[in-house]
C-alpha cells in the first residue's frame, strides 16, 4: 500500500483512542483564550502557555481547532481561533504589543470573515462573538497588561468559561460546507469530493514553521488534461484530511513516533498485535539516549536480538509478523520530499538492527552508557562525520542515506568512508574529555563499512596475530604515539601531525617515525620508572608488529581509502590496548646494566 493509504488507515484505527481531530479539524498550538461576555465585550483572557521540559521557554497547548488554512503571502483568517494579529488586531512592535503593517487589514478580514458566517446566527454564544467582531477595539487590549505574554500567540474563544466555540455544534453546523465534484478517490477507491488542497504537514525539520504539503500541483508542467490544484490526482477530502491528521500526530513533539537522522525527519508507526510495543521498541533503539537507562536500553537490544535470531522469549511482547512502517522526509521550498518509505515487519526491523551492531562491533565498545556496552545510534554517529561535531555540518543527504541501507540492509553510503577517514586527516588529537572515545566510534563506523559494502574480514578487538600490511602499520604507529605520549606530551602530538601522512604513504614517512621513536625510547629508558616501564611496552609491541611485517621491512609506497581504515581501526585496537590496565604503564624495566650488575 502507497505511504497515503497507510498513514488514512492509521488515522481510522487510533483516531478515537488517541483524540485525534475530528474531519473538518486540525491539532494547532493555541496560546490562551478570549473569554467573551454575552454582549460581546471582553471579561478577560487565560493563558494555556506553560513551561516547556527545561523550565525556560513557555509553551502553547495543543487544541483542536477548524482546520487551518492555506497561507502565504496573503491575508486569509481561519473560523473561530486565530493568532492575535487576526483575533485581537494586535501584535509584537518595537514599542510593545500594537499594529504593524498588515495587522488592521488582517483583523478586518477576521471580523468580515466571522460577521458574514454568523449573520443568521441564533445561538448565545455565537451572537456574542458577532457581537465582538462588531465592537471590538484593538486599543482595548492596553486595558488587560496581564495578556501581553499572548501577543502573537494562536487564540479561541469561550463564553464564560464555557465550551470553546468552536466545539459548540451550532459552530460545526456552520463549518460543515459539504462538498461538489465527487470523483474516485485514489486512496480509498470511494467516489467522494475531491481535496482541491491537500493538509499542511508541520514538525518536519529545516521546512516552513507554518507547514509545508506533502502533495501539492502550481506549476503548468504538474497539470494534465486541464486538471488543476487536486484534480491532478484526485484524493478525497475525508482521505486527505485523514493522512494529515495522522501525519501531523505522528510529528508532533513529544509523540515518541518521530526522530531526527542528519537532516531527515523519519517517522515510524505499526500496526497489528504489539504495536505500541513495537513504536517504543524502534524509538529505543534509533532515537535520542535522553533519559535512558543503559541496563534497560541494552536489554532490549539483547531482546531483539534473540527475535532476529528467530528465538525470542516466551514472554516476549514483540511479534515478528506485526506490521511496521518507515517514512523519511526532508524539507523542499514549501514541500515536503519523501526520501524513502520502507514497509515491512518487526522481524525486519529487528533483523536489520542486530546487523547493524553487528557491523558496528569494535572493541574496546565506545559505545556506552552507566559502564554498560550499549547499541550505537546512527543520529549520534552522523555528529562524528560533522565539522566542529555541528549538525548544519553534517554532510547533505548522508543521513537519510545511512538510514535507509541501516533498515535495508543494502550497503552503506558510499560516501561515509571518505567522510570517516577525512575527519581523521583534518581533526588531530580528538579531546577525549568533551566527545568521549570519538576514535572508537569512527573506527566502528570505518568497520561497518569495511565489513558490508566490501566483505571484508575486520577483526573485533585487537588481533596480536595477522598479518595485514596497513593493520600492522596502524598498530606500529599507535606504539610510536604511545611513546611519545609517555615521554612527554606536546602542543602537536605526533599522531596530529602524521597521522594523515602515516596512513596513505607510509614508505616516506615511517623512517622518520622510528627515529623519532628512538629517541624517546632512550630518553624513556634514561628516565626511569614509570617512564621506563612505559617504554618497555612500547618496544615489546614494536618488535612483535616488525616481526610480523611481510616484504622483509618494504613498507608500500601508499594505501586506497579502504585500507586507510583498516589503518586507523589498527590504531585505536592498539592504543587502547596500551591503556587497558592503568598499572601496565608502570610495569618496571627488566633486562637493564643494572640488574645485571646486582647478579
Amino acid at each position: 500500500m502507497s505511504v497515503l493509504q497507510e498513514l488514512a488507515a492509521l488515522y481510522e484505527r487510533r483516531a478515537e483512542d488517541a483524540e485525534w481531530p475530528s474531519p473538518g479539524f486540525s491539532t494547532e498550538n493555541i496560546g490562551g483564550v478570549i473569554t467573551l461576555r454575552e454582549d460581546g465585550t471582553v471579561a478577560e483572557f487565560v493563558s494555556f502557555l506553560t513551561p516547556d521540559d527545561k523550565g525556560k521557554k513557555l509553551m502553547p497547548r495543543p487544541v483542536a481547532v477548524p482546520a487551518a488554512v492555506k497561507r502565504t503571502a496573503g491575508i486569509k483568517p481561519n473560523f473561530f481561533w486565530d493568532k492575535s494579529a487576526y483575533t485581537l488586531g494586535i501584535t509584537a512592535t518595537e514599542e510593545g504589543p500594537g499594529q504593524g503593517k498588515r495587522t488592521a487589514a488582517e483583523h478586518a478580514a477576521f471580523r468580515a470573515a466571522h460577521i458574514d458566517l454568523l449573520a443568521e446566527a441564533i445561538d448565545p454564544d455565537l451572537v456574542a462573538l458577532r457581537l465582538y467582531c462588531e465592537s471590538w477595539d484593538p486599543e482595548r487590549f492596553a486595558d488587560f497588561p496581564d495578556a501581553a505574554a499572548l501577543v502573537d500567540q494562536n487564540l479561541v474563544f469561550r463564553l464564560d468559561r464555557g465550551k470553546f466555540l468552536h466545539d459548540l455544534p451550532a459552530a460545526r453546523v456552520l463549518l460543515d460546507h459539504g462538498g461538489e465534484g465527487e470523483v474516485m478517490c485514489l486512496v480509498t477507491g470511494n467516489r467522494a469530493p475531491v481535496a482541491r488542497l491537500h493538509p499542511t504537514v508541520k514538525g518536519v525539520m529545516g521546512a516552513q514553521s507554518s507547514g509545508a504539503s506533502l502533495v501539492s500541483f502550481n506549476n503548468d508542467a504538474e497539470t494534465s488534461h486541464g486538471k488543476k490544484q487536486g484534480d491532478n490526482a484526485p484524493v478525497s477530502e475525508a482521505a486527505a484530511f485523514a493522512y494529515g491528521t495522522a501525519l501531523n500526530a505522528l510529528l508532533a513533539r513529544g509523540s515518541g513516533n518521530n526522530l531526527r537522522i542528519g537532516g531527515d525527519t523519519v517517522v515510524f508507526w505499526a500496526s497489528g498485535a504489539g504495536e505500541e510495543a513495537a513504536e517504543n521498541a524502534m524509538s529505543a533503539i534509533f532515537a535520542s539516549a535522553s533519559g535512558q537507562d543503559g541496563k534497560a536500553e541494552n536489554e532490549l537490544a539483547a531482546r531483539l536480538t534473540a527475535l532476529a535470531e528467530g528465538q525470542p522469549r516466551p514472554d516476549e511482547v514483540l511479534t515478528p509478523a506485526t506490521r511496521f512502517y518507515v517514512l523519511g522526509l526532508a524539507p523542499n521550498a514549501a514541500r515536503l520530499s519523501v526520501r524513502y518509505w520502507l514497509p515491512g515487519t518487526v522481524g525486519d526491523l529487528a533483523r536489520a538492527a542486530r546487523r547493524f551492531w553487528d557491523d558496528c562491533s569494535i572493541g574496546p565498545s565506545p559505545f556506552q552508557r552507566d559502564g554498560i556496552a550499549v547499541p550505537p545510534k546512527p543520529w549520534a554517529l552522523l555528529y562524528d562525520l560533522a565539522a566542529q561535531r555541528d549538525e548544519k555540518n553534517i554532510p547533505a543527504k548522508l543521513g537519510g542515506e545511512l538510514m535507509r541501507a541501516i533498515l535495508t540492509q543494502d550497503p552503506y553510503p558510499a560516501t561515509l568512508l571518505p567522510a570517516v577517514i577525512g575527519r581523521l586527516r583534518v581533526e588531530g588529537e580528538p579531546d577525549r574529555a568533551r566527545h568521549g572515545n570519538l576514535d572508537g566510534r569512527r573506527a566502528a563506523m570505518i568497520r561497518a563499512v569495511l565489513k558490508r559494502n566490501l566483505n571484508l574480514e575486520v577483526p573485533v578487538s585487537l588481533d596480536e596475530k595477522t598479518e595485514e600490511p596497513a593493520y600492522l602499520l596502524g598498530r606500529l604507529f599507535a606504539a610510536y604515539a604511545y611513546a611519545e605520549r609517555s615521554y612527554q606530551e606536546r602542543g602537536a602530538s605526533l599522531r596530529a601531525k602524521y597521522m594523515a601522512s602515516a596512513s596513505a604513504t607510509p614508505a616516506r614517512v615511517f623512517p622518520v617515525l622510528m627515529r623519532g621513536y628512538e629517541h624517546n625510547l632512550a630518553a624513556m629508558h634514561k628516565a626511569g620508572g614509570q617512564k621506563a616501564g612505559s617504554g618497555v611496552k612500547a618496544d615489546r609491541a614494536i618488535s612483535a608488529i616488525l616481526s610480523l611485517l611481510p616484504g622483509g621491512g618494504n613498507l608500500p609506497s601508499a594505501l586506497p581509502l579502504e585500507e586507510q581504515g583498516r589503518f586507523f581501526i589498527g590504531f585505536y585496537h592498539q592504543m587502547s590496548a596500551f591503556y587497558t590496565k592503568a598499572e601496565d604503564a608502570a610495569e618496571p624495566l627488566i633486562d637493564t646494566d643494572d640488574t645485571e650488575d646486582a647478579e
